[in-house]
């Protein structure tokens, strides 16, 4: 188990969450996949074929509550999750349009853009996100 599942898991158990089988397998399927998954994908990953889909959301809703996942984005097969920044590199995506291939990419050059809103809007960002839509390589043929 890697540190940073294991701190995420004790963290959970110390704000009063049971360490349940399909949050721990839920979680597991995130920390080895670096592409947002709706949650029937997550499902078809876990190793424990009896887990089911009504486990496997609300393990999902919880661990977005608690900020260990965030929503990326709604695609024709539902919403895609992934690991928030606190525990994977910051990044953006790209989405294609047409099949919903999302490719991670992790320029951000949004240092600049954030300093413009502080001073012309007097608005603190906390965080961003940013999604380009377009065709990817396969979809352009």
């Amino acid at each position: 188990m890697s540190k940073a599942l294991e701190i995420i898991q004790k963290t959970l158990v110390a704000k009063g969450h049971s360490q349940t089988k399909p949050r721990r397998q839920v979680l597991e399927v995130f920390f080895h996949n670096d592409k947002p998954l709706t949650p029937a994908a997550v499902r078809k990953q876990l190793p424990d074929r009896n887990i089911n889909l009504a486990s496997v959301y609300r393990a999902i809703e919880l661990f977005c509550r608690e900020r260990v996942l965030t929503e990326v984005d709604h695609v024709q097969e539902g919403r895609r999750y992934e690991l928030s920044d606190a525990y994977r590199t910051h990044h953006h995506h790209l989405v294609c349009g047409s099949c919903g291939e999302t490719e991670d990419f992790e320029d951000c050059e949004m240092d600049d853009l954030e300093k413009l809103i502080r001073r012309r809007y007097r608005f603190k960002v906390i965080r961003h996100d940013l999604r380009f839509i377009g065709l990817c390589q396969s979809c352009q043929q």
